[in-house]
């Protein structure tokens, strides 16, 4: 059991779904932990293939390169063992592959245009309406993270700004590995927080060269 050492803090992921938006940075290393942790339902979305550029960011491998990022990300995840259950789909994301499991959404997107378009097809009827959607927003060194519960396209959009207003840097400068990885425990930490009923950040935003956090609970 990959979760012994977890499991009297977490022991109820297999009774959520877990659906992946974005398999680069944020999402393959969200699977990767979420799995550790005993997660056993995953659904990835993405259409785009391992790049060399993706190594040093993501949980991907130079025997990755050129292949589907849902499709490396699943060989991943079933290398840690035990049975999960694990579904691609390669291509644009058009519709959640709602399981009625109590839900939560990843969004790993890289623009913000493609969260907004995400959360509207995903919140588009109410009956299929998930758990919840935890929003991971990643920059070299400031990372983002904003958790709806039952969310709603107008929650959402409480949330959402234009991607002009986005992070300014050079494409060498968008992104660490140390942000990366940080990004998918952060959000393990808050799929164990509301999973199991705890008080959740709502919103934090870290800042990895000043060391400093600023967060709202609930």
């Amino acid at each position: 059991m990959i979760n012994i050492r977890s499991s009297a803090i977490v022991n109820n992921l297999p009774e959520h779904s877990f659906h992946i938006l974005g398999c680069g940075a944020i999402g393959s290393s969200t699977a990767i932990q979420l799995r550790r942790m005993g997660a056993v339902d995953f659904f990835l979305y993405d259409l785009d293939k391992v790049a060399i550029e993706n190594i040093g960011v993501s949980q991907y491998n130079m025997s990755d390169i050129r292949k589907y990022k849902t499709e490396a990300l699943k060989k991943h995840l079933l290398s840690l063992g035990g049975n999960p259950y694990i579904e691609v789909h390669t291509g644009l994301f058009n519709e959640l592959a709602y399981q009625d499991r109590k839900d939560i959404v990843i969004l790993g997107f890289d623009s913000m245009a493609s969260r907004l378009d995400a959360v509207q097809k995903i919140c588009k009827y109410k009956e299929q309406q998930p758990f919840a959607i935890i929003d991971g927003r990643m920059g070299a060194e400031h990372y983002q993270q904003y958790v709806l519960k039952y969310p709603t396209i107008p929650q959402y959009n409480l949330t959402w700004y234009p991607d002009e207003e986005g992070s300014p840097e050079p494409c060498n400068a968008k992104a660490t590995s140390y942000c990366s990885n940080m990004s998918g425990s952060f959000i393990a930490n808050a799929v164990r927080k509301i999973i199991t009923k705890q008080p959740y950040d709502k919103f934090l935003s870290f800042h990895f060269p000043s060391m400093t956090m600023e967060k709202v609970t609930l």
